[in-house]
């Protein structure tokens, strides 16, 4: 039996990649160069932001460098977080799950990204946030589905993990999580119904 539904932020209640695509524009990209040097940074093991090793500020700093446009960094780290796009029918879904099920996120983000995100009003709507800058672990890797699990008290098989990145619904369901591969928010949505016993 489910007892927690565990969501991803972005790409499940967040689309980020829009802003980035404006950026690889602005850079002479295009958004797939522009995205793989992003990741990169975010999640190198020795500097990556996503594991609270550099601040967004130096971020966004060795990012313009990389690619080309140093005078962008302090541009691209302020309209960054504004070109965020809630996800509205995940958050409808969200709302429907509120009382029946923990609600948790499990997130690779940059230090206090999900703070300064205050549209998406996160802290309102879970109960568990497990951040990767703050646990200095990222998905895939089972140490932070592991913290997850820990601050849930519950094992792997009673929660729903719903993540966009194939590669880490995968190494959830390894570890024993129901899983929901979310690649747009209709056959989303959808699914994590399927998966609830709800439709």
């Amino acid at each position: 039996m489910i007892k927690a539904v565990v969501f991803d932020v972005g790409g499940v209640l967040c689309e980020w990649e829009s802003i980035c695509r404006v950026f690889a524009g602005e850079a002479g990209l295009n958004s797939k160069e522009f995205l793989d040097i992003f990741i990169k940074f975010s999640l190198d093991p020795e500097t990556g932001s996503d594991l609270g090793l550099m601040t967004t500020d130096e971020f966004f700093a060795k990012l313009s460098v990389a690619v080309g446009v140093p005078e962008k960094a302090q541009d691209w780290r302020k309209r960054f977080i504004p070109g965020f796009i809630r996800i509205e029918p995940t958050y409808v879904l969200v709302d429907e799950l509120k009382g029946k099920y923990t609600l948790a996120l499990l997130t690779n983000a940059k230090i206090g990204l999900w703070d300064e995100w205050v549209e998406g009003r996160l802290k309102d709507y879970f109960e568990i946030i497990v951040d990767s800058s703050e646990v200095h672990a990222v998905k895939p890797n089972p140490k932070i589905f592991k913290i997850l699990l820990d601050r849930l008290q519950l094992p792997a098989e009673e929660c729903l993990f719903i993540d966009d990145f194939l590669e880490y619904t995968t190494a959830a369901e390894k570890l024993g999580f129901n899983t929901v591969h979310f690649t747009e928010p209709e056959v989303g949505i959808k699914a994590i119904k399927n998966k609830l016993g709800t439709l």
